[in-house]
């Protein structure tokens, strides 16, 4: 009997012996595979840095918006206050600063626990396994993974300090909706910077990265509240706050920003939680869509994504969001919802394109009509043939008979089909006058005028015929506003910028925009067309986009309105001597807007959106320097001029306006000495031409000769 019962012993010591050998040869064998699975571990840990989001940035260093794959902002332990990184350790390690990475009795502890309840009921990881877990490996519930899991946090705490590992864990975890990272969660939940957040809210989101679907305050609101109130307690237990900050935390009241009272009042006591940021909302979808694509050409996903670039932009997000507020909130385009447009204004001495609205009410993917709408350009297309004609030595007083013209089966006509006789080219552009224009784009040749435009460097087709001086090419406001460029800055072509420069996440440049920018015309000749283009908007069809600075004084501004056939468009072109801005409005299926004319819808727009960035201190318009400087040193020279005999004028003149002539081109004769030759017509009835109805034209002339008792009609569109 005792023979056997030693047999028996020896037996089981045996198997107990080899089952050790067994547990430790397969122990080793699946550490062995396992390190043999992973990379040197070392260079591993060493070279870890958490996936950091794109920042697209203003041209003053504001943030505009993040690419991201998931949203992750980094924040260093320093940024981060005690408390917080207390209700971390408190719900999820509180022996963190005792242990060296593994914990036994935190694993034995849970092993009792789940084996009491026969569940998962609590997990074992330390901050540094789950740190080793979700930076460095899958989160697949296998042996291997648990074995390379304790590896890559032996070698985390070897290297780092407990704080750096801290830091590194909160920049990692994930807290649902899309936001990784301590710093993003933040600022996603309460709208906060990490070291604005109190205890209470703090708490809220230590709770959340263990079940973020389940304590995600925005849809769980009341799990939420007691996972908070948990992370509270510990913290109290443990020690990390008073009795009198636990009581204070515990009142804090959570409101939904979407459950918010009309008048509520943010106060100390209330937090509130913020509803989720969709890419459907960024600040400006309009310029951003452009950037990521250009962003895309220039890095691959994975630098986009995780790299931290930080992309710096033309855009100037005061201006852009007068731009979109002005135009969605524009009467005629709010009151018709089909309706559409586009604007888009660019900076003159640099290219940078400062505002962009690609539509009216726009969302990122949609098509966007400030870049890749193509629609016919009318009347504001005018100013390349006048210029062509000044370089050529034509002056503004060249008087022109607006009279009846046909060739072949083409029979052009003004706006409302009749004509205004003897006229200056100077108020020709002024009042937008189709047959005016089309004579003199006959004078100068189709050719010269179509050269004159391909010097600006935008490349769209152009018909070869006397059509031009309508408008009939397609461009997109962007063409159009680049094309314009040299009209604001003295005749130089600048090369559109979006993107400035790009930096990684260390600041090393990585790409550099170098501004393009050619002299293409001469300053003399550029003035001379300034100054009809600003009598335009002075006197003329663009007079409804006139501003005035904050002390009500006019500002510098020329600009030329357009209308296409049957009112498919209307726009309106605008320079200042730092920008230039282009919008038109119209339906996206080219149909008909009825009687809505370039200076009647687009003008009052441009108008609107131009006093709103003076008024707020955006814009402080300055002069046309090239011009005042012609002036000064005697190249240029001023004269008042008749309008329609383009002799000097006197008190024989109906109309007078002043005219910029190159020295040698001034007016010697006035109109009196000529006066007789002309027999009675000036009694003939002012009528209409291109884009002024005879309303309109009566109130400029009545404008003209104060004495009238005509009356006056300005509200026509």
């Amino acid at each position: 009997m005792k023979n056997s019962m030693k047999k028996i012993f020896k037996v089981s010591i045996l198997l107990v012996f080899l089952s050790i050998v067994v547990i430790g040869i397969v122990s080793f064998s699946l550490i062995f595979s396992a390190y043999k699975s992973l990379p040197d571990v070392g260079k591993l840990v060493e070279s870890y840095t958490p996936a950091v989001p794109t920042t697209i940035y203003d041209s003053n260093g504001d943030v505009i918006d993040l690419i991201y794959r998931e949203r992750r902002d980094t924040v260093t332990i320093s940024e981060i206050p005690e408390n917080l990184k207390n209700a971390f350790v408190a719900i999820e390690d509180r022996r963190f600063y005792k242990h060296h990475g593994l914990d036994p009795f935190r694993l034995g502890r849970a092993i009792a626990v789940n084996i009491s309840q026969r569940r998962a009921a609590q997990g074992a990881s330390t901050i540094t396994q789950q740190l080793a877990k979700n930076a460095f490996l899958t989160h697949e519930k296998k042996l291997a993974r648990k074995v390379k899991e304790a590896l890559i946090t032996i070698e985390i705490e070897k290297r780092y300090t407990k704080d750096e590992i801290l830091e590194k864990y909160l920049n990692e975890i994930y807290f649902g909706a899309g936001a990784y990272g301590i710093k993003t969660a933040a600022r996603s939940f309460f709208e906060k910077d990490v070291e604005d957040l109190n205890i209470a809210e703090g708490a809220m989101l230590a709770g959340m990265p263990n079940r973020p679907s389940l304590y995600n305050p925005r849809k769980n609101l009341e799990q939420s509240l007691k996972r908070t109130k948990l992370v509270l307690n510990q913290m109290k237990k443990y020690g990390y706050i008073t009795a009198d900050q636990y009581d204070r935390a515990m009142k804090q009241k959570f409101v939904l920003e979407k459950e918010l009272p009309k008048n509520f009042v943010a106060d100390k006591y209330t937090s509130v939680i913020m509803e989720k940021n969709s890419r459907g909302s960024l600040k400006s979808p309009d310029f951003t869509d452009i950037v990521e694509k250009k962003i895309f050409e220039m890095f691959d996903e994975n630098t986009i994504y995780e790299g931290g670039l930080k992309v710096y932009t033309s855009l100037d997000l005061e201006m852009q969001k007068a731009a979109l507020e002005t135009f969605n909130n524009y009467q005629l385009l709010r009151e018709n919802p089909k309706l559409q447009g586009a604007l888009i204004t660019i900076d003159s001495n640099n290219g940078y394109v400062k505002s962009i609205v690609a539509g009216k009410n726009f969302k990122t993917g949609n098509f966007n009509r400030a870049t890749m709408a193509k629609r016919q350009v009318g009347s504001s297309f005018k100013p390349f043939v006048y210029f062509t004609a000044l370089e050529e030595g034509i002056p503004m007083n060249t008087v022109i008979e607006d009279s009846e013209i046909e060739y072949g089966d083409w029979k052009p006509q003004n706006y409302g089909g009749t004509f205004s006789g003897n006229m200056t080219i100077l108020e020709a552009l002024e009042k937008s006058v189709n047959i005016v224009a089309i004579k003199l784009l006959e004078k100068v040749g189709v050719r010269s005028v179509i050269n004159t435009f391909k010097k600006t460097g935008v490349n769209v087709d152009i018909p070869n015929n006397l059509s031009i001086a309508l408008g009939t090419m397609s461009m997109s406001p962007l063409d159009l506003a680049t094309a314009y460029l040299p009209f604001s800055n003295g005749g130089y072509k600048v090369k559109p910028i979006f993107i400035s420069k790009v930096l990684d996440r260390y600041g090393n440049v990585l790409y550099e925009s170098t501004v393009e920018k050619e002299k293409i015309f001469d300053s003399d000749n550029i003035s001379l067309i300034v100054h009809m283009m600003k009598n335009a908007v002075n006197n003329g069809s663009g007079r409804r986009a006139r501003v005035t600075d904050k002390n009500g004084n006019g500002i510098e501004q020329g600009g030329k309105t357009g209308t296409t056939n049957d009112y498919r468009s209307a726009w309106f072109a605008g320079v200042t001597p730092e920008y230039v801005t282009t919008l038109y409005i119209g339906y996206d299926d080219n149909s008909s807007m009825e009687n809505a004319t370039g200076g009647g819808a687009a003008a009052p727009l441009w108008g609107e959106y131009y006093q709103r960035i003076i008024n707020t201190g955006t814009y402080t318009p300055g002069e046309f320097q090239f011009m005042e400087e012609q002036i000064e040193n005697g190249n240029l020279v001023t004269a008042s001029i008749d309008s329609r005999t383009g002799l000097l004028g006197d008190s024989s003149s109906i109309s007078i306006r002043t005219g910029l002539f190159k020295r040698g081109q001034v007016p010697v004769e006035s109109n009196r000495s000529y006066f007789s030759s002309f027999g009675d017509f000036f009694t003939g009835d002012v009528t209409v031409t291109d884009e002024i109805s005879n309303e309109e034209l009566e109130e400029i002339k009545n404008q003209e000769n104060p004495d009238s008792n005509a009356g006056i009609s300005s509200d026509l569109f």
